[in-house]
């Protein structure tokens, strides 16, 4: 073979490896669905401010990962781009989260509280917590009836309703 002849098979050899290297390269991340990028239309509606509301109550939020505690952030829903408070949001790091309508009657669904939040949440996982074959995703819902809690797991997760003086635990975790 001529060297003219050999020098463009190993630049064509080297295109071609490159470009199969770009194609196929990954950096070891993959684009996972997240329910947060779907935002709820209750998520996007803005209150304004206190006074607003007609109806007002609170549920309580408890998350855990591998038996540790996640902490809901004051302040979600709050000073929020260009709304000054969300129908749904916190005002502490305690877990509450208060629920603030503008109308009587709309029922909030727990996915809209997380949209709010930017957090992924649904039967899948909760944030960057995803179900597999080692993990599973629990929610439990305590209410109180005449002075008696009553806590039972549900499987409702983002169409959960929230109402007053509920406590919901979200429990991530290795399967037992």
């Amino acid at each position: 073979m001529k060297s003219e002849t050999v020098f463009w098979l190993f630049v064509t050899v080297g295109a071609l490896v490159a470009t199969g290297a770009l194609l196929g390269y990954s950096d070891g991340t993959s684009e996972v669905f997240s329910t947060a990028d779907e935002i709820h239309p209750l998520a996007q509606d803005c209150l304004g401010g206190h006074g607003d509301e007609v109806e007002h109550y609170h549920t309580e939020l408890i998350i855990s990962v591998n038996n540790e505690f996640v902490e809901i952030p004051g302040d979600v829903g709050l000073n929020d781009g260009d709304c000054t408070m969300r129908q749904l949001h916190t005002h502490s790091t305690n877990g509450v989260i208060h629920i603030e309508m503008k109308e009587q009657g709309v029922e909030a669904p727990l996915e809209a509280f997380f949209d709010v939040w930017g957090k992924h949440f649904d039967k899948t996982g909760f944030d960057d917590y995803r179900v597999d074959a080692d993990h599973e995703l629990l929610m439990f819902v305590t209410t109180q009836e005449n002075g008696t809690e009553n806590r039972e797991q549900v499987t409702t997760f983002e169409t959960h309703i929230l109402e007053n003086n509920q406590k919901i635990e979200l429990v991530y975790r290795e399967k037992a």
